[in-house]
């Protein structure tokens, strides 16, 4: 990340801004320093990171969006985009609402999770793909006694083919979709341990998962890690206050 920065930068903060009123939301940055058009959508990232990055900026507290910051450097330069990485992308989305799950009930989530892996490599066509969508919307929903935000934080998450049925859409992530679905709707029946109706506990371990996530862009295309220095991270986090 570079650290010549302009002299007056906006202040970091929730929402899309106009780049002269003196605020940017995290992507809004990214695309600064990229030297891109002011946008919360860059070219530089990622449209799945960039989608979790904008999402966690406005969940946070004003004090705690800094700790989006080390991020930002690691947002540049994530623009590989293929089905294979789609998947392992959502597959670990999977993974991280399994992980707030009670043990006894991860059983379904991992089956799913183990089906959309096996999808990678695979070939498909469509029939696959309508088929990994019905068996998502099939997956049995029950009610649970989790508050009514918690539960209504994991079932809009789980409409999440909403989002990602194009023609575009292949069997491996598809699959990883419905994975991710499945993950959800186990935690909105009652299985859920974290606080996810809390939307600022739920941004801070946002930031962990997004962090995850570049992980994971990182291992399947071969990019090179490159995390921000101190120093970096030191200049930047001033400069946004």
């Amino acid at each position: 990340m570079t650290t010549n920065l302009p002299d007056a930068l906006p202040t970091l903060s929730a929402g899309s801004h106009d780049a002269e009123h003196g605020e940017a939301c995290v992507m809004e940055y990214v695309s600064l320093l990229a030297g891109e058009e002011w946008s919360d959508r860059p070219e530089c990232t990622h449209p799945m990171l960039a989608h979790e990055a904008r999402t966690t900026n406005d969940l946070l507290r004003d004090s705690d969006r800094g700790r989006l910051v080390p991020l930002i450097g690691r947002l540049f330069g994530t623009t590989e985009d293929t089905p294979d990485l789609r998947a392992r992308l959502r597959i670990e989305q999977a993974r991280q609402v399994m992980a707030l799950l009670e043990p006894h009930s991860r059983g379904p989530v991992v089956a799913a999770i183990d089906e959309a892996e096996a999808w990678i490599e695979r070939a498909g066509d469509p029939a696959d793909v309508r088929r990994a969508i019905d068996e998502a919307m099939a997956h049995p929903r029950r009610e649970g006694d989790l508050d009514p935000a918690h539960t209504s934080f994991h079932l809009d998450a789980a409409r999440v083919f909403a989002f990602v049925t194009t023609p575009e859409l292949g069997p491996a992530e598809a699959y990883a979709a419905k994975a991710h679905v499945v993950a959800h709707l186990v935690a909105a029946s009652g299985e859920c341990r974290a606080d996810c109706g809390n939307e600022p506990a739920r941004a801070r371990r946002m930031v962990k998962d997004l962090a995850r996530l570049i992980d994971v862009y990182d291992e399947v295309t071969g990019r090179a890690a490159s995390p921000s220095s101190e120093a970096d991270v030191s200049v930047l986090a001033q400069s946004l206050h």
